[in-house]
């Protein structure tokens, strides 16, 4: 598939906007439309097949269980995924939903990971999402992991990771984001906790690809430690470490992961 093109059903205008900010974040180059009742939606499936739905449960002029009740007995939208996204998450409400067709239910609040990964595992099944787009949302989903680990929210101290990593010391293992890195050095952001690396220390930097498929380790060692914020007790620590291996495959993994986040 070329294009995702995804349909978010909501009443309330935040929510609408937040659905399709997350969805265009994981797919790019996805299309998104936005309906805030029942009725308006149903019109523009006749208008446009979406690839997925995304709806809520409680709306005026038509509930989601009547939308979702409308799209299975449309023969275009019988197997299209539907995921129901709502507060209503009693036994009866999700039965009702099941019996109906839904594919997935997502309970209100929810985290951009949570949403990326009820879309990614309802396309996946019926291969609509291309190589491409499976790579950037799990380039998202490994982003808000690493951001989970290290305790950090989105958009505050810790900056935007490139991925996930561990730096390995002599008698300590560090959990740490990847800040940048080329193939001569890296640095990464480690959270305070009271234990820090030592300069010059020889270190081994495990270096995950976005896939999760393979590791590079490589070593290196501490080149300069500086605190992410001026301050005494800052929650992060930027730490660059250099390189010194010349390992033929470990350059081209290096190289490979590079080009990944590039």
């Amino acid at each position: 598939m070329s294009k995702l093109k995804v349909l978010v059903i909501d009443d309330a205008k935040f929510i609408r906007e937040r659905v399709t900010a997350m969805i265009r974040e994981a797919f790019p180059d996805s299309s998104v439309d936005a309906c805030e009742n029942g009725k308006d939606a149903t019109r523009a499936m006749q208008q446009t097949h979406y690839d997925v739905l995304l709806c809520d449960w409680e709306m005026p002029e038509m509930s989601g269980l009547e939308v979702l009740q409308w799209t299975r007995a449309q023969e275009s939208y019988k197997s299209t995924p539907f995921l129901m996204v709502t507060s209503r998450g009693e036994r009866e409400y999700v039965l009702k939903a099941i019996q109906a067709g839904v594919n997935d239910y997502l309970g209100k609040p929810f985290t951009s990971e949570q949403l990326v990964q009820k879309v990614v595992k309802a396309l996946s099944k019926g291969g609509a999402l291309s190589a491409e787009q499976q790579a950037r949302a799990s380039k998202m989903l490994q982003e808000d992991k690493v951001r989970k680990e290290m305790g950090a929210p989105s958009g505050k101290s810790m900056p935007k990771p490139k991925g996930l990593a561990q730096l390995r010391c002599s008698d300590y293992t560090f959990k740490c984001a990847i800040r940048d890195l080329n193939l001569r050095e890296v640095r990464v952001v480690i959270k305070n906790e009271g234990r820090f690396p030592v300069l010059l220390d020889q270190v081994v930097v495990d270096i995950e690809q976005l896939s999760g498929d393979s590791v590079a380790r490589i070593n290196g060692f501490v080149l300069s430690m500086q605190a992410v914020e001026p301050r005494q007790n800052t929650p992060y620590v930027d730490v660059r470490v250099q390189f010194v291996d010349d390992d033929t495959d470990k350059m081209a993994h290096l190289s490979k992961y590079i080009a990944s986040v590039r």
